[in-house]
């Protein structure tokens, strides 16, 4: 569970959980009075508040759903594409079957389906130098996934 903190328009504080949904079951804990209740939840949604049912307080909770789990992860690496090409890329994020980054300019030149591989310079073992395909692009926000797999 990750705790953020927004602030309403009165200047008090919501809190914003993310939460671990498995078969689309919820266990909730409230942050004020740590009360723990579960829930089942539609599949279809991935945010929902939820008020505690012991003290009140609303939490405006993020739903994930991943089957295994990603971690952020910081640092930078290389992708390289089939023709030679390198790109400097800022790790996001990581877990079992794939890769998320940024890159510093635009998706030029990257796209949908295009298989690439990953080096890590600081450290081989954090990325598998195998090859991954591009699932999601969004702006500079590219996702990547192990075309071998490795779950835990």
């Amino acid at each position: 569970m990750y705790v953020h903190h927004l602030i309403h328009k009165d200047g008090t504080m919501a809190k914003r959980n993310t939460y671990r949904v498995i078969n689309n079951h919820l266990l909730f804990k409230c942050l004020s009075c740590q009360t723990k209740r579960m829930l089942v939840l539609p599949k279809d949604i991935h945010r929902k508040s939820i008020r505690c049912h012991k003290c009140g307080e609303i939490s405006h909770c993020i739903l994930n759903r991943r089957v295994t789990p990603r971690e952020s992860q910081t640092g930078k690496a290389v992708m390289v594409f089939n023709d030679g090409r390198e790109m400097n890329i800022d790790l996001t994020d990581i877990s079992p079957g794939g890769v998320g980054f940024t890159i510093s300019s635009g998706s030029k030149g990257v796209s949908l389906g295009q298989e690439v591989r990953l080096k890590c310079t600081w450290t081989s073992r954090l990325i598998d130098q195998g090859r991954y395909v591009v699932r999601n692009i969004r702006g500079r926000r590219i996702g990547v996934e192990s075309v071998e797999k490795k779950y835990i």
